[in-house]
């Protein structure tokens, strides 16, 4: 009898292992929870925002750079008509103390015709003609410069005729203007305003214009003048 031949041992069954669970990071202590990703419409809208955000930000620094610009063309300008003639400007001053510190019993001056500094802090120079022994001291006069006069001064050997017209520019601007005879005045003709002189060889009546449109109100303090 043959021998019964030995069926092969079958193989055993798979084992089914189970998937791998998903690793969820815990936010740390103090985080904010996961963000989300960003749609679309979100991602395009972030970037219309950029976009806009840029514009802007090249007209602001646009403006300014304009302004700074247009500043510096002004003073040039400005300049270049006050020193058209014989006037020369500048912005020599005296020292102030700032305000509540700059009125003293007896200021004195380095700068003449004086354009700003301490003064003195009882009283000021109303707007007319001054010459002789009308002429106010100079205390007073700067401070009437702090409150936004502008002074013209002139040497008291200038011509008549052009003190008279000194005096007709002080009357169309009665208010605002002083007029003051100045012996000391190193020359014939100039016009001061707070920390702004213009210094003339001769009367110019439409450079003296165009120094006070400028300058008259711009005083530290600008109480009602008269």
């Amino acid at each position: 009898m043959a021998k019964k031949k030995k069926r092969p041992t079958p193989p055993p069954p798979p084992v089914r292992r189970k998937p791998p669970r998903p690793v969820v990071t815990e936010p740390k202590r103090g985080s904010s929870a996961r963000r989300v990703q960003p749609t679309a419409a979100e991602s395009r809208a972030n970037v219309r925002r950029a976009l806009v955000a840029g514009v802007l930000a090249t007209a602001v620094l646009a403006a300014v750079v304009g302004l700074v610009v247009l500043n510096r063309r002004g003073d040039a300008e400005l300049r270049k008509a006050l020193t058209s003639g014989t006037c020369e400007v500048d912005t020599k001053s005296d020292p102030t103390g700032g305000p509540n510190n700059n009125h003293v019993p007896s200021p004195t001056y380095g700068v003449n015709p004086p354009s700003a500094g301490n003064h003195l802090g009882t009283g000021s120079t109303s707007s007319g003609v001054y010459a002789g022994t009308r002429v106010p001291p100079d205390g007073l006069l700067v401070h009437s410069l702090e409150h936004g006069y502008v002074i013209v001064w002139h040497q008291p050997s200038l011509p008549q005729a052009e003190r008279d017209r000194l005096g007709d520019f002080q009357r169309a601007h009665d208010g605002d203007v002083i007029v003051v005879e100045r012996a000391s005045l190193p020359v014939p003709v100039a016009a001061t305003a707070w920390e702004q002189r213009l210094l003339c060889q001769q009367v110019e009546i439409d450079v003296l214009e165009r120094f006070l449109d400028t300058y008259v109100g711009k005083g530290p303090e600008n109480p009602p003048r008269g």
